[in-house]
């Protein structure tokens, strides 16, 4: 039971948590009494179990663990488990958010990649649109309110892909979102596809490295972002001066993948988003030399019909994360991608096709898989003792999760982001009792209103600023 004393000795942790203050080396939390999620078969889950949380990794997992001096937080009637990881979402759409409710092909040809003209093109309104359309305090806004709903829902680290960094202010704008929300993130720096812009892409990542990401918080990074048909030889150079990551969207496939792995320009370094229309031969390069995929099972299902490039890639062997991709079309909800994907598997397993992919399997893609996918798996996607403490309790009391019964689907087939009672990234509390913490909403809510309120007039939006069009 959780003494008035633990009550207590809580409400100082969180009042220190809200104001950012460094966590404590010392500091100590035991989640105790919750089901158990632990998404590494060494650890095992347990019905009953508890956590405990020393400063800011995962110290130790099991049932009835004594820890004398824990702030003890009650979790019954809560799964403990990790937070979810996505290696790929355009952060800067935010105040866009649900702003394309269909992305229906067109007979006109846009210049971008074959886009339909549509305001409800995603790459026209993206970015022939918004994008140059977008002020540094635009991207702020759009960033952070992300973010923070990516938070809420329990997504503890994002690989936010940048692909509007028109300016160096613009960059700095994107990455001081991702250190003000608090997630484990990454900043993947990438060219904007269209309209006027500085052209200090991809020179300005050497500034944006050694101004943000120099020193030894391992919370936040950076690497560089393109899409994947691009000419990528000056990208190359520089990611090998800077020893980065990549992300790459569509168009891989149009490279030469052997020989770029032959002549050490990709070294396994590679997150590849949607991971569509490689061939046999290409995904087996991908696959030998290390790199990761992750797939958006909504956007696809949208975009693609459907044709989400799952199964193909597990078939040879790499299981992909899970992604949101854009704000502009659905909400951030890793639940709801999870519960996309195996509606769909499922579908295709009825029709004939390979046997979908068990609970596990999907959870996994949400957590280390995308862990893998954003460069942190040594460090996330499961409660394995000695990783950081980025930990989410899913409240099962509520009639619709209540009584618990199997965990697995009560996380993919149950629960939504309202289930996320609270989550901490990196041993702090982030989210507690259901509500974010340390963070002015009110605030927030302005910035993005502002910032959706010039961007539809700024490019003479042919909707209602709220719309009912179908």
């Amino acid at each position: 039971m959780t003494t008035s004393e633990d009550a207590r000795r809580f409400e100082e942790l969180l009042e220190r948590h809200a104001g950012r203050r460094p966590v404590e080396p010392d500091q100590q939390i035991l989640l105790r009494g919750g089901s158990v999620l632990a998404m590494d078969d060494a650890v095992g889950d347990f019905a009953v179990g508890d956590v405990l949380i020393v400063g800011d990794r995962i110290a130790e997992v099991g049932e009835s663990l004594s820890a004398p001096g824990a702030v003890v937080v009650d979790a019954r009637d809560h799964i403990v488990m990790p937070g979810f990881c996505d290696p790929h979402i355009h952060c800067w759409e935010g105040a866009l958010g649900r702003i394309i409710p269909e992305n229906v092909p067109q007979t006109t040809e846009d210049a971008i990649g074959g886009a339909p003209v549509s305001a409800r093109s995603y790459m026209y309104a993206a970015h022939r649109a918004f994008g140059p359309a977008c002020r540094p305090e635009d991207i702020y806004a759009g960033t952070l309110n992300t973010l923070l709903a990516a938070l809420n829902g329990g997504i503890t680290t994002v690989v936010d892909n940048m692909h509007n960094a028109r300016s160096p202010e613009h960059s700095d704008a994107g990455i001081e979102a991702l250190l003000a929300s608090g997630v484990r993130g990454v900043h993947a720096m990438g060219a904007p596809r269209a309209g006027d812009w500085a052209g200090t892409f991809p020179a300005d990542a050497r500034r944006l490295r050694d101004r943000y990401f120099s020193g030894e918080d391992d919370l936040c990074s950076m690497r560089f972002y393109a899409v994947g048909a691009d000419d990528l030889t000056d990208l190359l150079l520089l990611r090998k001066e800077l020893d980065l990551w990549f992300s790459f969207d569509s168009g891989i496939e149009k490279q030469d993948l052997p020989r770029l792995y032959a002549e050490g320009s990709f070294d396994g370094r590679e997150a590849i988003n949607h991971a569509n229309f490689l061939s046999r031969e290409q995904r087996q390069v991908v696959i030998d030399h290390g790199a990761q995929v992750n797939v958006c099972p909504r956007i696809e299902s949208q975009f693609r019909y459907g044709r989400i490039p799952y199964d193909e890639w597990v078939e040879q062997g790499l299981r992909p994360g899970l992604s949101n991709d854009n704000p502009m079309t659905y909400a951030i909800d890793m639940f709801a991608e999870m519960r996309a994907l195996h509606l769909v598997q499922r579908v295709d397993e009825h029709r004939g096709g390979s046997p979908a992919a068990t609970l596990r399997d999907i959870l996994r893609s949400a957590t280390q898989k995308g862990a893998d996918n954003c460069g942190v798996g040594a460090v996330a996607g499961s409660l394995t003792p000695g990783k950081k403490a980025d930990v989410i309790l899913v409240d099962t009391s509520a009639p619709h999760l209540f009584p618990r019964n199997n965990v697995l689907a009560s996380v993919v087939q149950g629960a939504g982001v309202e289930s996320v009672a609270a989550v901490l990234v990196n041993g702090r509390v982030v989210k507690w009792d259901g509500r974010l913490v340390g963070v002015d909403l009110h605030e927030v809510r302005r910035r993005v209103q502002d910032s959706h309120d010039h961007l539809l007039a700024a490019v003479n939006w042919p909707h209602a600023a709220v719309d009912f069009d179908d």
